[in-house]
């Protein structure tokens, strides 16, 4: 998970330097920086979601929500 997550993390730095040095004449290169940014914003919607899954086990096996009125 870890080698993931430094390819997840380095893919969003390649997107913003290929939006910074974009060349937007070459088709290529605008396509390239449109699938990349869908790809990276469903696995960021995909970890959010997982997130949220283990919070709530968090907090059914701690019982804390019960103290929250």
């Amino acid at each position: 998970m870890l080698t993931f997550n430094r390819i997840y993390h380095f893919a969003w730095l390649i997107l913003i330097v290929l939006l910074v040095f974009l060349d937007r004449e070459n088709a290529l290169w605008v396509i390239s920086s449109i699938i990349l940014l869908l790809i990276l914003a469903v696995i960021a919607v995909f970890r959010a979601l997982h997130s949220r899954d283990e919070w709530r086990e968090i907090i059914k096996d701690e019982n804390l929500d019960k103290d929250i009125p």
